[in-house]
């Protein structure tokens, strides 16, 4: 029991591991001439709004866990996955909204994975 709390404080501690973003958003050079593009208007009003629908995500998510056999696994799922859609997101946004190159942090973000209790692939 001890362990499974201690995995999921870390989990939840990671949490703050990737820049919301918002604050992504708002790093990014105003002198860019992709800056006032439609594209990047349009990404930075849903950083804005991303860290809301990221609260509810988590909420229902965290629902999950509680219920899960396995929540510790389920709440350290739940951080992993947040923060590669953050990455995914901060990654589109600096594509839209900057000429720079893209950082290290945002090249080669993984894809999204089932959590192991729920991998069909498994076993087959």
């Amino acid at each position: 029991m001890k362990t499974q709390v201690a995995i999921a404080v870390m989990g939840l501690i990671c949490v703050g591991c990737t820049t919301q973003p918002a604050s992504y958003a708002s790093s990014l050079s105003h002198s860019d001439r992709k800056w006032q593009s439609a594209a990047c208007r349009e990404a930075r009003q849903k950083a804005g709004g991303y860290e809301a629908e990221e609260t509810e995500r988590l909420k229902s998510s965290a629902m999950i866990g509680l219920l899960s056999p396995s929540s510790a696994l389920a709440t350290v799922n739940v951080t992993n996955q947040q923060n590669v859609r953050r990455k995914q997101f901060n990654r589109d946004l600096h594509l839209k909204c900057s000429s720079a190159p893209l950082p290290d942090e945002l090249t080669n973000i993984p894809e999204l994975q089932p959590p192991p209790m729920l991998n069909t692939e498994r076993g087959s």
